[in-house]
């Protein structure tokens, strides 16, 4: 049995953040109804890539939940949806702030209709101030959050993070705090809202940087790869990609120098101490340890310092990391056949549960494919 199973949700999310995070719920359990747009449906349904027609970004979002198609737009459609919120747990939905309290499909509405129910929504920039009703996207989000400008080289471009970080972030705690409420719920027998933002996920993760703006004026901003605590903690060009080094102790700073066959550097004055290594780290010792990992192969190194436990790893492609022993081994990513498109690779969940197999409910709904089963029940 799986933790959320018995557990039903009414999800009008659309693209990624809400629609991740109602994946989760039916990845443990859930029965998740997706509220689609008659003959339109989930934006992401068009995602690229697309093969013979089919989104496969959808298929990876949308596992294991039901879709109907219904015109909230309408009174009937809203009507249809309070009869289900009679039946369902949790409400999850992602539009712009205030939309849903428009047409009367709120929390203070649906409360109401059933004063148990979980409403969980999550917004690009949160339910007030001056930015509540302005148009976002993830870039947006991660600006005012302080993510752009703390992501790449001292002197260049602020750059995104390539993986869609804030949204993740988002959908983990959007879930999170779903399964909370469940929980308190279940202890008081009250149903309650549950809010997130983009922007509040994002900021949450740029650690002591308030603090030392506020204390000591530093202002943490972009500075690459490299770390002022400590070095050579980078990524390094090799003669096949690049490979990562953390060196964190005089320890695995003197087993790195003969790895890479520069026992030389260890009694260096300049380098002899961390403070050292860290002074002017881009223009002195950064260029001589490149000098050497660019005339051997990335797995060299790794081999290297793995046997003698210095923290190293190849940059891996995503060809190369999806047949990586290290992913397969530890059942990371599952496969699911998909009618038309055929075998379809995703990462599983993070969360590992001892009591739950690794098994997902693998099917992916067309639009509206539920809807007749779902109402028939009304």
């Amino acid at each position: 049995m799986k933790p959320l199973e018995g557990v039903k949700v009414l999800d009008f999310t659309e693209k990624l953040t809400g629609s991740l995070a109602t994946m989760y719920l039916a990845s443990y359990g859930a029965e998740v109804i997706k509220v689609e747009k008659p003959k339109i449906g989930d934006p992401v349904r068009a995602w690229e890539p697309i093969k013979n027609g089919k989104s496969v970004y959808f298929q990876y979002l949308n596992r294991g939940k039901k879709s109907i198609d219904i015109d909230i737009n309408t009174e009937d459609g809203r009507n249809i949806i309070k009869k289900l919120v009679e039946r369902c747990d949790v409400v999850c939905e992602n539009f712009a702030p205030g939309f849903m309290d428009s047409i009367g499909l709120g929390y203070e509405s649906l409360k109401e209709i059933n004063s148990k129910i979980i409403y969980a929504s999550c917004s690009y920039f949160g339910n007030s101030g001056p930015y509540k009703n302005k148009l976002g996207t993830s870039i947006v989000a991660q600006s005012l959050g302080v993510a752009l400008d703390m992501t790449g080289n001292v002197g260049t471009y602020p750059i995104k993070p390539g993986p869609s970080v804030a949204e993740h972030y988002s959908a983990g705690y959007l879930a999170t705090g779903i399964m909370l409420a469940l929980i308190n719920r279940k202890l008081t027998g009250e149903g309650q809202s549950v809010d997130i933002s983009l922007l509040d996920s994002i900021f949450s993760c740029i650690e002591a940087a308030p603090a030392a703006c506020s204390l000591i004026g530093e202002i943490h901003t972009r500075k690459g790869n490299f770390d002022p605590a400590c070095a050579p903690y980078d990524s390094f060009k090799t003669n096949d990609g690049y490979v990562a080094v953390g060196v964190a102790t005089e320890d695995q700073w003197g087993k790195f120098c003969h790895v890479i066959n520069m026992p030389e550097l260890i009694e260096d004055p300049r380098f002899k101490t961390n403070e050292g290594r860290c002074d002017d780290y881009t223009n002195k010792l950064r260029p001589i340890l490149e000098a050497y990992t660019s005339t051997v192969s990335k797995y060299e190194i790794e081999n290297g310092c793995r046997k003698v436990g210095v923290p190293c790893g190849a940059v891996l492609d995503i060809e190369e990391i999806i047949n990586h022993p290290q992913i397969t081994d530890n059942n990371f990513m599952f496969e699911m056949e998909v009618e038309g498109i055929g075998t379809v690779k995703a990462p599983t969940l993070p969360l590992k549960l001892s009591t739950e197999s690794d098994e997902y409910n693998k099917n992916v709904p067309e639009l509206g494919q539920n809807t007749s089963e779902i109402l028939a029940d009304l």
